[in-house]
């Protein structure tokens, strides 16, 4: 089987085919690549096979026969052209099986059909994707797209090879799509970005886009691009993220508002308490003394819930962390009755925020008061992807469902407020990270910070 290419300059890579100077030098049925920088292409396409070999948008119609365009890529041209042999060889076999003429025909016909009907049916999952695909050239033009991508973005099915994709892009978020083009040119690394879009439907769309380099010879010579619409995602997640912050405010606002009425309310029930306490009145005199005792918890209880929305509104700043340096810091500045023993003292770097893992070991640390332990047991330790702080302490174990334990206002104590661990859960949750726990540890119970060694990598299953 011959394979010609039509060009004043050699085939890519060096891959070797049989030069020909025009279509009339080919025999019939060849399989033809045609170089259409420096080749002007007739209309002479009679039982051939011919594809455009270009780097660069080809915006001028060209014949019907012309199978496609495709990059200048060694790649390219062997895969297509093996595909071919295969389907000649399958011919030359089914000969040596069909007696009849008739019969050959027949089968070389059908042979033909399957092979052209799985050429559109892979471009009919391309153009009728939902997704948007396209390929971007060196200068960022738009060398190839699909029907999907017209329908957003063509205006008066005008074509959108050719131009650039950048003026497709609301002008706030195009430094952003340049720098990351830039990256994946610099590193020749696939990745993600997400920009708005100017819709042909008058409204900006936001799309999720991924873009892989396509590298022949070591360089890049152009761009594969996938753009999913996650307009719906985005707006539902805006809906979502605003009723906790308008819930966060109203506790906010309800914690200040009762403040100052419990304050007033606390000052003058101490004075009288302190005005008329005396041996012979202490029995008159002990309801002021329980609702004195009511009031404080209901201050301590206001105070922490100021607490917990100063952790949930803190920011959020990640960079390299010291994981064994921040448990010993934290341990140092908690006046805890109780031993801290830290275990296994290597120093463990995570990439991360150290505020939030430092709230939430101190809570933990500070819950292990009411257990009646005596020592508490620090272990750090790692595995390829995350890195583990273990508190144990030696009590009675946890009895009631772990997730209840992690919920507002609960405390096995009538006197305490039940904020610690649901601002330790908060504190991990806001950076990605996770609190597991062994209940009953025999004897004791163990709480486990599980964090991301580098939050820049997260696992697509953990989002």
């Amino acid at each position: 089987m011959d394979i010609f290419w039509i060009g004043k300059t050699a085939p890519p890579g060096g891959f070797n085919l049989k030069r020909a100077a025009t279509l009339k030098d080919v025999p019939n049925d060849a399989l033809v690549f045609v170089n259409a920088k420096d080749f002007t292409l007739d209309s002479d396409i009679v039982f051939k096979r011919v594809y455009l070999v270009s780097d660069q948008p080809t915006t001028s119609p060209f014949p019907d026969g012309v199978e496609g365009i495709i990059p200048p890529d060694a790649r390219v041209i062997k895969a297509i052209s093996n595909i071919y042999r295969e389907v000649l060889e399958s011919y030359d076999m089914a000969d040596t099986h069909i007696d009849s003429l008739s019969e050959k025909n027949l089968a070389i016909k059908e042979a033909r059909s399957r092979f052209s009907g799985d050429g559109r049916r892979f471009k009919d999952i391309i153009n009728n994707s939902t997704d948007l695909i396209f390929v971007l050239g060196p200068s960022g033009k738009i060398m190839f797209c699909n029907d999907t991508m017209k329908q957003h973005l063509a205006e008066d099915n005008q074509t959108l090879i050719g131009k650039s994709f950048v003026d497709f892009i609301i002008d706030e978020d195009r430094d952003f799509w340049e720098k990351t083009i830039e990256n994946i040119f610099l590193k020749e690394e696939s990745s993600k970005t997400e920009v708005r879009l100017h819709l042909t439907s008058g409204k900006t769309g936001i799309f999720s886009f991924i873009g892989s380099p396509l590298v022949e010879d070591g360089r890049i010579y152009a761009l594969s691009v996938i753009g999913r619409d996650v307009t719906d995602i985005r707006a539902m997640e805006y809906r979502l993220s605003a009723q906790p912050k308008d819930l966060a405010l109203m506790i906010d606002g309800l914690a200040h508002a009762l403040r100052n009425p419990l304050t007033v309310i606390g000052v003058y029930i101490r004075r009288f308490e302190r005005q008329n306490r005396s041996k012979d009145k202490k029995e008159k005199y002990g309801p002021i003394s329980r609702m004195v005792s009511s009031v404080t918890r209901i201050e301590n209880m206001v105070s922490q819930i100021e607490r917990y929305e100063s952790i949930v509104s803190m920011n959020v700043s990640f960079s390299r962390v010291n994981l064994t340096h921040l448990v010993k810091d934290a341990v140092s500045s908690l006046d805890l009755p109780l031993l801290v023993n830290i275990k296994d003292e290597q120093d463990i770097l995570a990439y991360t925020d150290s505020d939030h893992i430092k709230v939430a070991f101190s809570r933990i640390l500070e819950n292990t008061i009411d257990t009646g332990s005596l020592k508490v047991e620090v272990h750090l330790f790692k595995d390829k992807t995350y890195a583990y702080i273990a508190i144990r302490d030696f009590g009675y174990g946890v009895e009631d469902d772990p997730q209840t334990i992690f919920a507002p206002f609960y405390s096995t104590d009538p006197m305490k407020v039940g904020l610690g661990l649901t601002e330790a859960r908060i504190a991990m949750v806001k950076i990605g990270a996770e609190i597991e726990m062994v209940p009953q540890a025999e004897p004791g119970a163990i709480f486990i910070l599980k964090v991301l060694l580098d939050r820049r990598n997260k696992p697509r299953d953990s989002n």
